[in-house]
């Protein structure tokens, strides 16, 4: 679900079922019902748990596990089972991995 911005326009040819909305002619697409609504709420939730002052980037991983802790802390054994699951499908990589790969232009 996103709007029709076109960097998202590859979502459909990875395999992802991806509807649009043209938030410039509304905000509900009138064929699918699509809306972006949702996830821009849950977006404005995460950001007002990061603080605005002092932050840094090295804790941002920490600061999308408090929320996922507070938000689905009657569902931790469904959200365990899906980060595991995403890890499964992208492995991690180290830190050295990332360096050599951008280093190498990948």
């Amino acid at each position: 679900m996103s709007d029709c911005w076109r960097a998202y326009d590859c979502l459909s040819m990875e395999g992802f079922v991806h509807q649009r909305v043209n938030n410039s002619q509304n905000f509900v697409n009138p064929d699918s019902g699509a809306h972006t609504q949702n996830i821009k709420c849950l977006w404005r939730e995460v950001c007002a748990g990061i603080p605005c002052y002092g932050r840094s980037h090295k804790h941002l991983v920490g600061y999308l596990a408090e929320f996922f802790k507070h938000k689905f802390e009657n569902h931790l054994d469904r959200i365990h089972a899906f980060f595991m699951a995403v890890g499964e499908l992208y492995p991690p990589t180290s830190t050295a991995d990332r360096v050599a790969a951008a280093a190498a232009g990948q």
